[in-house]
């Protein structure tokens, strides 16, 4: 009996010793996963810790545990965590802010607000956090207002359950970087079985071109960008950025602690170390990757690469010394003999305390970016400023719909000015970031809806007091009456659902064109319209889309004065057939309706 006990007693230290090298063993390998930033590996692993230990686990595993939830954009789970975590006696400070924080990501405001309101510290970065955090819950019912004229909408098409965005716009059509294309067969080589980011466990980003970017249209034509250059690397790819003449590509690329020209896969973990390259194309042939000269420095990372609107200036995105906070945005300007000079700091008016990532520039100049560090809903907000290179007036917020309590980012402008994507791991999304496509109908820095007197003649004549004298009507030559009324019996057609232009719709505007150029005083009414199935608002903000498409095409295209263009969106008015709500009609009927005309001011 007593030979029995102790060997059940040793049986049970045995055990009890084995689940001790276990639960060290998982501690370990969860340190060393944080400590990597490879959250979603950390996370499982303190989370099984959590379930073994309760709360005899360590405080401060507790807070890893929290803040892998958190960097992964699991907010509700990782709020979760931090309340239990200042539940206990022995939670830090910092908690209470890392709480605040995660209830903002998910837009509860007022308690955020007093989360934040119980952190209280003496560093200097931290009480400027907590000031703008106050700030944002402050600002977050005013914000989250959306004027209704803009409209966001997920790009069903292009989303997967990974992450994706748009890095830029191209002849071609849409820049894209992506987790969740490499599993579509889309790339060179075999992927059946990619290689995994441990900080996501998603595979790692690859850059593709989506080559029709026109919402409503099925014929998606999705590829790997550049696969002979850019494909044979395992580790993230993107952004990429090119040129206005596009013979110049800079690259973002996740070297993973090895240079980009080995055939090595490197080490299986490492530093998340970024870096810009470049290739230029020569011949019709691009020249194998490089770094970016002067661009880079060792030991640090350089990201984000993209240039002004003339190709002057390089913007990017670095954790170098100097900065002012956890990553910066930086420029260098191209020097006579075609290398970028030394980087300068964007400056305070910029850039923060926190990560600022992700900038653009659009046609006009303005920066568009993302920051933690400013007033915002949540995450990362976007912010726009004027300015150049260290010169700006002070960021400010797009708000909502542009903004959300969770991350939003990578905001890109088409030339147009009015259309645009950007990307967001808010609630309802498909993947852990969705891109995002909108417009905004009541745009009217280019273009404006068309004059009340479009339709007849203009008169010119100076007013004296008393009565008006007559009007004196502008004569016009045979020439220009021949002109306008062959101009005014054109149209073009659109497929079902879509605002993409057709060959023949472009050789009616550069008809359209040419009349402009032999007449310059003309000014034209581009005037669209859809057919009647689908609601009515819809179709009336899809024939506005139509009026966009032909005006950016004689703008961008054929070198239009915008001033001398203006729109008018009919919706589903003024059917040139019966085809009305309820009538039953064939294809072709109501492909007659879904038209473009124009008329002409005098």
């Amino acid at each position: 009996m007593i030979r029995c006990s102790l060997t059940i007693a040793l049986v049970f230290i045995s055990m009890a010793a084995l689940y001790s090298q276990e639960q060290k063993s998982v501690l370990r390998l969860a340190e060393e996963a944080y400590s990597r930033q490879e959250y979603a590996v950390a996370g499982a692993l303190y989370n099984r810790l959590a379930r073994s230990r309760g709360d005899k686990m360590p405080v401060d595993q507790w807070m890893r545990l929290a803040r892998c939830y958190q960097e992964t954009g699991n907010f509700k789970e990782a709020a979760g965590y931090y309340q239990h975590i200042i539940s206990r006696p022995d939670h830090p400070v910092a908690a209470y802010f890392a709480y605040g924080e995660a209830l903002r990501q998910l837009q509860q405001y007022d308690s955020a607000r007093q989360q934040y309101n119980l952190f209280s510290t003496v560093n200097a970065d931290s009480i400027q956090l907590k000031a703008v955090a106050l700030q944002s819950c402050d600002s977050s019912g005013a914000w989250r207002q959306s004027s209704g004229r803009v409209q966001l909408q997920p790009v069903k098409e292009l989303n997967t359950p990974g992450s994706d965005l748009v890095s830029g716009v191209v002849q071609k059509g849409l820049l894209l970087m992506s987790t969740g294309y490499r599993t579509l067969s889309l790339n060179s080589g075999s992927e059946a079985h990619p290689a995994t980011d441990k900080r996501t466990e998603q595979p790692y980003y690859k850059a593709y071109v989506y080559r029709q970017y026109s919402l409503g249209n099925a014929n998606m034509y999705l590829e790997e960008l550049l696969p002979g250059l850019l494909g044979k690397y395992d580790y993230h790819i993107g952004p990429v950025c090119l040129n206005n003449t596009e013979d110049t590509l800079y690259a973002t690329i996740n070297i993973q602690g090895q240079p980009v020209t080995t055939n090595s896969k490197g080490p299986a973990n490492g530093v998340r170390q970024l870096q810009i390259y470049q290739s230029v194309k020569k011949n019709g042939k691009w020249a194998p990757l490089v770094l970016l000269p002067g661009i880079n420095v060792a030991g640090y990372s350089s990201s984000h690469a993209v240039l002004n609107s003339n190709g002057s200036v390089l913007y990017f995105v670095s954790d170098r010394p100097g900065g002012l906070g956890q990553t910066d945005i930086w420029y260098a300007e191209k020097q006579a003999d075609g290398t970028w000079g030394v980087p300068v700091n964007c400056g305070a008016k910029i850039n923060t305390v926190a990560a600022e990532i992700f900038p653009t520039v659009n046609e006009e100049g303005i920066l568009y970016f993302s920051s933690k560090g400013y007033a915002g809903l949540g995450g990362y907000d976007i912010y726009r400023a004027k300015g150049d290179k260290a010169s700006w007036e002070t960021p400010e917020n797009m708000k909502a719909p542009f903004n959300s309590g969770a991350d939003d980012m990578g905001l890109i402008l088409k030339r147009n000015g009015y259309e645009g994507y950007l990307a967001s791991n808010k609630q309802g999304g498909m993947g852990s970031d969705d891109i995002y496509y909108f417009t905004d109908p009541g745009y009217s820095d280019r273009f404006n809806p068309a004059p009340a007197n479009s339709g007849a003649p203009v008169t010119t004549g100076p007013e004296t007091g008393g009565e008006k004298p007559p009007a004196i009507v502008k004569t016009h030559t045979a020439e220009e009456e021949d002109d306008k009324r062959q101009l005014e019996q054109l149209k073009f057609l659109y497929n079902y659902n879509s605002t993409a232009l057709l060959t023949e719709s472009r050789k009616v505007l550069d008809a359209v064109a040419g009349a402009m150029k032999r007449h310059p005083d003309w000014r034209i009414v581009i005037v669209s319209y859809a057919d009647s199935r689908g609601p009515d608002q819809y179709n009336t903000d899809l024939s506005a889309l139509r009026c966009y498409a032909a005006i950016d095409y004689l703008v961008n295209n054929k070198g239009i004065d915008p001033r001398r263009l203006y729109y008018s969106n009919k919706g589903e008015q003024e059917p040139v057939n019966g085809c009305k709500d309820g009538v039953p009609c064939t294809e072709e009927d109501y492909k007659q309706n879904r038209r473009t005309q124009v008329t002409v001011i005098w």
